[in-house]
């Protein structure tokens, strides 16, 4: 019997998938909170399906017009206003886009930013975090969600069965 658990455990990982691999450790800086973990408003919740209701990625309880930091080295890759809300994604060296909302942002596609350096202010206009006021800060690679928090260093448990 001892000897089919750790086959069962490949088997029932293999139906439900891996989580993706977490960062080595933390590599990202807190976009809002002066540095410092701002309290997480609501948490990732991977879809099911990709066009399926769920929470790609995390919000971060700030102030309206607060400064917004890159997360990570890396190229602006997209600036727009979309559901009447301004948008902000940039990609890092490792491939992992850090995309941020309502973010008003004076930057242009092509920009390289740092570590740290501000990339514009929390915007005005309803929230999904109303009647607070959060960020919406998210990762993606390819067309993947990821969770950002690994990225801070945040590890996710993962509850096994006991043989």
């Amino acid at each position: 019997m001892a000897a089919t658990a750790p086959v069962a455990l490949a088997v029932a990982g293999a139906l439900v998938g891996l989580p993706p691999p977490s960062p080595p450790g933390p590599t990202w800086q807190w976009p809002v909170g002066d540095g410092e973990r701002p309290a997480v408003a609501a948490s990732f919740d991977a879809p099911d399906e990709r066009w399926g209701p769920g929470h790609r990625g995390i919000d971060l309880r700030t102030a309206k017009g607060a400064d917004v930091t890159a997360v990570a080295d890396g190229v602006v890759s997209h600036r727009a206003v979309i559901a009447g809300r301004g948008t902000l994604s940039i990609t890092h060296e490792s491939g992992v886009r850090s995309t941020y909302e309502p973010v008003v942002s004076d930057l242009s596609v092509g920009d390289r930013v740092r570590r740290g350096q501000v990339v514009g202010h929390i915007g005005g206009g309803a929230s999904h975090c109303a009647p607070r006021t959060c960020l919406h800060l998210g990762a993606k690679r390819a067309d993947d969600y990821l969770d950002p928090l690994p990225y801070f260093g945040a590890r996710r448990v993962i509850l096994l069965p006991v043989p």
